[in-house]
């Protein structure tokens, strides 16, 4: 506990933000293995679903299922694909290598696989969030 000390508790929040992002990372990891199975993830509507209960119990357990959803955004967003940023990013560190750009063909292919993926993966929670609500459960 921070014990009202703002610089502690900015500490804590922090350490806190890094032991989440390396949570989200081993699930992406146990994901790609198959340890965790598909059915497990949750879109937007799992995610209201859940925010909404955990909105039941108060206000800082709302504040902190929204940090950590926002963690798993910012994870998601670094991850090395071409339409989010770490995909960008990557782009840019073949630039610096290569000392070019990658062609255009080859980023619209990237970006098309891309959307291709998130699409898919959209459709997968999506489903999984209309089934839990159906079933119950």
């Amino acid at each position: 506990s921070a014990h009202g000390n703002p610089l502690r508790a900015a500490a804590m929040g922090f350490d806190e933000t890094g032991k989440l992002a390396v949570l989200t990372w081993l699930t992406l990891d146990r994901l790609v293995r198959g340890t965790v199975p598909v059915d497990q993830l949750r879109g937007p509507v799992g995610i209201v679903h859940v925010g909404a209960r955990v909105a039941d119990r108060g206000f800082m357990y709302l504040v902190f299922f929204l940090a950590m959803i926002s963690v798993n955004l910012a994870v998601l967003n670094f991850l090395p694909l071409p339409i989010v940023d770490g995909g960008l990013f990557l782009y840019l560190a073949y630039e610096a290598v290569r000392g070019r750009p990658p062609s255009v063909r080859f980023q619209n292919a990237a970006t098309m696989a891309g959307l291709l993926l998130l699409g898919s993966l959209f459709v997968v929670t999506f489903y999984n969030d209309v089934m839990r609500l159906v079933s119950g459960g």
